[in-house]
């Protein structure tokens, strides 16, 4: 019998998983757990009415608002779903329906669950005037700003509709694996899956910070389609220009059996999806229906969640083991008694820092249950208490690196532990040299990090400039290298030479430059050297370059090492290039722009772009010497200097006239 101390417990138990899900993106527990004390305190409030308090978690959506946004309310609610577990739950669910229905003929359209971000889309006359985050239900934060950087969401329907649709925004799986990867080598706390990615890269205040996080939405109802039946609006939506998913991912079903012959098929192709689902949605067909019945509080009456349970394994933790990262992060990892899980052998999961270690009680020795976090990365969930070995003890990150045995240096207010021997670390070295090699960098094919190691180990690369140094001989030497590949090697490294400028300054291996900001750098600098030459000041004036970054690439490229490295690759032969059209004699040659607001028919960093082209410059702040401001909708205080400085200000109508 459950006493209400306990129930109260409970409560405060949840309340706080909520603002660790839904405020800092940090989970500690999984969906299926968190749901599994819910239903736990939901049959308590059956039994126990006179106990429940106005504000209990279950009765209402988890989110809170975020600061620095302007709160919206929803015209039409928007709630979250029930969830069932088992067969018997959902025919529990349609037995519910049927009840309400009175017996009517009942069709449902079964959907996938995707593991993202609820999101109403608000667009009138065909335009988008506003983006809206599911918040407590009622009430959602604006964030149109954020919404109007994800390149799938249209600013401009193919019909002049006022309609107001509603998806999950999300991060596809392989963008995930390589931010998760960027963020531990610069020691950055990772995200525990993706749709705590997408939720924190949301609520950044930044939206030219959002633009870099790879974000993607797929919608799938609309309030004001003019549609019968929830089946056809995926259709409709799709024919207004909105991105919907597959055709094969949804389907009308009449009978439990029918649902679950759908689940079962969708569960098969679960880890072949590019994104994250947890789970199918079951949704009453006919969209009369839906007025009829109604929702509680929480949760509309019409719809339920079929969610599958995580995959989950137990194995032993045979050791923790230290990686040694490019930039010197020491990230632990645990080496597993190997196990099948999720359609895979699973050796080794990483531990992330040594403060998750401490907090999850992780020890060399324990018995341990594991997942596919978020069906992509393995991860511990929690010991296995019971079966600790009696001599057992806590573990802790070594005091010297692993490799070069250089004390290790903790900063304040970074979670990350750090070898400082940047430029002596074989680790590091290691590491940056396949970084350097990889795909999304110098793309040099054949070059993979065993290759890698063994031109290490045989002393024939020690810099990445001795990488376009190697020769027939060398390789040869090489174990198991046969003249095939010989010539497949040295061809990959020759055809690299001729690479992007971006490419090239991600490569480097700048602290804190991905991609995102590779290629910001690229197109204002236009080449390595002007990027050399550029101060703090510069580059803090280029949009999406803060402070941070700015201080990095100075220290970067000022230091001796790292210009004899950038000068012995040139001399080498290899020749980054912009892969900007120039376009001569144009009005734009040599003025300066600042962009702010939401523009309409481009986004910020397109409109750039046109300006470079056309020789013009932009400048991420407002100054005498600013020749143009390119406004938008909602434009900050650079439109307010523009106009005390009597500079020229541009709507997207005379920008477009210009170009």
């Amino acid at each position: 019998m459950t006493t209400l101390d306990e129930y109260l417990k409970l409560l405060k138990e949840i309340k706080k998983h909520n603002e660790l899900y839904f405020q800092k993106s940090q989970p500690e527990i999984s969906d299926y757990e968190y749901d599994l004390l819910v239903k736990r305190v939901e049959k308590i409030e059956d039994e126990h009415p006179e106990w429940v308090p106005d504000d209990t978690p279950t009765r209402h959506v988890g989110e809170a608002p975020t600061k620095g946004f302007t709160q919206v309310k929803h015209e039409y609610p928007m709630l979250s779903l029930s969830n069932t577990y088992s067969k018997e739950e959902v025919a529990d669910f349609i037995k519910r329906v049927d009840k309400l229905l009175e017996g009517r003929p009942v069709e449902y359209c079964v959907e996938l669950k995707m593991d993202g971000i609820a999101m109403s889309l608000k667009y009138e006359e065909g335009k988008l005037v506003r983006g809206v985050t599911r918040g407590n239900g009622k009430r959602g934060d604006d964030i149109t700003a954020n919404v109007k950087t994800i390149q799938v969401i249209p600013h401009t329907l193919k019909e002049k509709v006022s309609i107001e649709v509603r998806g999950e925004v999300f991060i596809p799986k392989k963008d995930f694996i390589e931010m998760n990867r960027e963020r531990e080598e610069e020691g950055d706390v990772t995200w525990a899956n993706p749709r705590n990615a997408a939720a924190g890269s949301l609520k950044l205040l930044d939206s030219s910070e959002v633009a870099k996080r790879k974000l993607d939405i797929v919608v799938y109802n609309a309030i004001g389609s003019g549609e019968e039946k929830q089946s056809k609006i995926h259709r409709y939506l799709k024919k207004i220009g909105l991105p919907v998913g597959s055709d094969k991912h949804f389907k009308v079903c009449r009978t439990v059996d029918e649902i679950f012959a759908f689940a079962d098929e969708i569960e098969k192709i679960r880890g072949d999806l590019p994104f994250e689902i947890d789970g199918i949605v079951i949704k009453v067909d006919l969209l009369r229906y839906h007025d009829m019945m109604g929702a509680t509080a929480k949760s509309p009456r019409w719809a339920a969640a079929y969610k599958f349970a995580p995959e989950q394994a137990e194995t032993m933790i045979e050791g923790i083991s230290v990686q040694v990262g490019r930039t010197g992060v020491l990230t632990p990892v645990a080496d597993l008694k190997p196990v099948p899980l999720a359609g895979s052998i699973i050796a080794r999961a990483t531990l992330h820092n040594e403060e998750e270690v401490a907090r999850k009680d992780i020890r060399e020795g324990d018995t341990v249950i594991i997942e596919k976090g978020g069906d992509v990365i393995p991860k511990v969930v929690h010991v296995v208490a019971v079966k600790r070995p009696s001599h057992s003890k806590p573990w802790t990150m070594p005091e010297k690196c692993p490799i070069c045995e250089a004390e290790v240096v903790r900063k304040v207010g970074e979670v990350a532990v750090r070898c400082p021997n940047r430029t002596k670390c074989g680790g590091q070295n290691l590491r940056r040299l396949s970084f350097f090699a990889s795909k999304n960098a110098m793309d040099i094919d054949h070059l993979g990090p065993e290759i890698v190691k063994k031109l290490v180990d045989y002393g024939f690369v020690t810099h990445v400039s001795d990488l376009y140094r190697l020769t027939e001989e060398e390789l040869s030497e090489l174990e198991g290298f046969k003249e095939k590949s010989i010539k497949n090697l040295l061809k990959s490294i020759n055809t690299s030479k001729k690479t992007t400028l971006a490419r090239f300054i991600f490569a480097i291996g700048i602290p804190y430059v991905g991609e995102g900001t590779a290629q910001i750098l690229a197109d204002s600098a236009g080449s390595i050297e002007k990027l050399s030459e550029m101060t703090e000041e510069e580059l803090c004036a280029i949009d999406g370059v803060g402070d941070k970054v700015a201080s990095s690439i100075i220290d970067f490229l000022s230091d001796p090492t790292h210009q004899k490295e950038i000068e012995d690759l040139l001399h080498l032969g290899v020749t980054p290039t912009t892969q900007l059209k120039k376009i001569e004699g144009h009005p734009f040659t040599g003025k300066s722009f600042v962009l702010t607001g939401s523009l309409e028919e481009l986004t910020r960093s397109e409109a750039g772009v046109l300006i470079k082209e056309r020789g013009g410059k932009v400048s991420g702040s407002v100054s005498k010497k600013t020749d143009f401001v390119l406004v938008g909708e909602d434009p900050g205080s650079k439109y307010d200097k523009a106009k005390d400085l009597g500079i020229k200000i541009l709507d997207e109508a005379a920008f477009q006239k210009m170009l």
